[in-house]
């Protein structure tokens, strides 16, 4: 029988997946491990999934049906909202965003907030179809590749920064985060959302793969003394984790109803692969080895 035959019935058992993930995550049971060292990489680290650009495109298109045109991220535009609603942007300001983003979040808060917007990607692929996506925008908005071995941005620049998960290409906290610093002025504010590892238990590495991470992440303690090396004073420190597993749910829930035979067989290997990926970070926050933390901060330097 050929795939496409059995995918209503694997979309099905994913979805039930996803629903006993989510319950199981928030029903009280045990308290995360509190213990975080260092994280240690595996022996041999996977790399990232080999993608032609059929599989990248279909992904992308994907992620679009899941959480609104050119986001990545669960929640899409109303978390791009919350997130970005921390920080003090108008049409008089500028914000650098990295990490991950179609063009969704950059043209939510360069449309809705009238700042202008500079979006610093690590993948020429999807940087390049951002920029198709934000050309309506004209100057207001920007595309600029990054590069995770050696992060450099533009010195004393930017107002404010949104960093979005870009510690999947780049697992060093303090490297990006003393670029992130050097790229703002004055006072300039941060807001961070980040996947960060809980207690010592190793992380799958299929699940690494699956995001493309080249290392497992680090855990919150790192990252926010990083962040104070960088010259941050925290103002809040959020463990979002359980907000996206719901997100997850949710936006899964939705695609399979919407979703007719049809559109599934067309999209059978991007849904496989991204719902393999959503389940798995799903059970890992449900299973206290995974936190998705929410940071802002700002500048203490005048």
């Amino acid at each position: 029988m050929p795939p496409s035959a059995v995918l209503p019935h694997r979309l099905r058992r994913l979805a039930t997946a996803f629903r006993a993930a989510f319950a199981g995550g928030a029903d009280g049971g045990e308290e995360p491990a509190q213990a975080c060292p260092t994280p240690a990489p595996p022996e041999e680290v996977p790399a990232p999934l080999e993608e032609g650009a059929a599989l990248a495109e279909a992904r992308a298109a994907l992620s679009d049906r899941l959480w609104g045109g050119g986001f990545l991220l669960p929640g899409g535009r109303r978390e791009a909202e919350r997130l970005t609603g921390l920080l003090p942007l108008s049409p008089a300001t500028t914000l650098m965003l990295v990490g991950l983003d179609g063009g969704g979040v950059t043209e939510a808060v360069a449309r809705q907030r009238g700042a202008w917007v500079a979006l610093h990607a690590a993948d020429p692929w999807l940087a390049a179809r951002a920029a198709a996506r934000l050309r309506p925008l004209g100057r207001r908005a920007a595309v600029e590749l990054w590069d995770p071995a050696a992060p450099a941005f533009r010195a004393r620049y930017h107002h404010h920064a949104l960093v979005l998960e870009a510690l999947r290409h780049l697992p060093d906290a303090s490297l990006l985060l003393n670029a992130v610093a050097g790229s703002l002025r004055g006072a300039g504010q941060l807001v961070m959302l980040e996947a960060v590892a809980a207690g010592s238990a190793p992380l799958p590495e299929r699940w690494l793969a699956l995001e493309g991470r080249s290392a497992p992440p680090p855990c919150a303690s790192l990252v926010e003394a990083a962040l104070q090396e960088a010259g941050f004073v925290l103002h809040v420190a959020e463990d979002a984790g359980q907000r996206q597993a719901a997100l997850i749910s949710a936006g899964w829930s939705e695609l399979l109803r919407a979703l007719d035979r049809e559109a599934a067989r067309a999209m059978a290997p991007a849904i496989l692969a991204e719902a393999e990926a959503s389940l798995l970070r799903q059970r890992l926050i449900a299973a206290g080895a995974l936190r998705v933390m929410r940071w802002h901060a700002s500048l203490s330097r005048p």
